[in-house]
């Protein structure tokens, strides 16, 4: 368990990097000529759709931005900008997903799937660096010992509902994994486990 929310939400910010880095090198080898490999993608989609979706941004949505905002109106902005990331990152991994069924048959989908695999990924990094360089300080500098503590309880409650027992850690092996598996010539230097 994690001292404070904030660094459960670095922690997992980690294993999304590490899926998003996957996704660039998916998206770099469909746009060299490599077969789609389906398997792999529907993987980085189920990640995106049950962890990062489902458990993460619901964390962020449901609990961190309302308790912040309440708390800071030097927040206000920067989680209006955050939750606009999220709607536009569901966009790009439906767009994938829908996509996924027909790329062994249409060019189209194979470019739908590799550049919105980009898209997603390049928008990860960017939200993820403003969460850590603007949102995340801020929360850990406004929110009480005992606020503190309401958060990650609600975190866990998040946990449970969306993923279930387990599937926490099943989706921290997956992102391992999606990493470890990248095209040739794309270790992601973050990947030790």
């Amino acid at each position: 368990m994690h001292e404070r929310p904030t660094d459960e939400l670095r922690c997992e910010h980690e294993l999304i990097l590490l899926v998003a880095g996957a996704m660039e090198q998916e998206a770099g080898a469909i746009d060299a000529g490599s077969p789609v490999n389906r398997v792999r993608v529907a993987q980085m989609v189920d990640f995106a759709q049950n962890f990062t979706d489902r458990c993460h941004l619901r964390k962020e949505e449901e609990v961190l931005f309302p308790a912040l905002a309440d708390r800071s109106r030097a927040a206000t902005e920067p989680v209006r900008t955050l939750v606009s990331d999220h709607r536009v990152g569901r966009d790009a991994v439906t767009r994938v997903d829908r996509a996924l069924s027909d790329v062994d048959v249409d060019e189209r989908d194979r470019t739908v799937v590799a550049a919105n695999l980009d898209v997603y990924a390049l928008l990860l990094r960017r939200h993820i660096a403003k969460e850590e360089r603007i949102l995340l300080p801020l929360a850990e500098l406004v929110f009480s010992g005992m606020e503190q503590e309401l958060v990650a309880r609600e975190f866990r409650r998040i946990e449970e509902l969306g993923a279930g027992r387990g599937e926490y850690d099943r989706y921290q092996a997956l992102a391992r994994q999606l990493a470890r598996t990248a095209p040739a010539g794309s270790r992601d230097p973050r990947m030790a486990a």
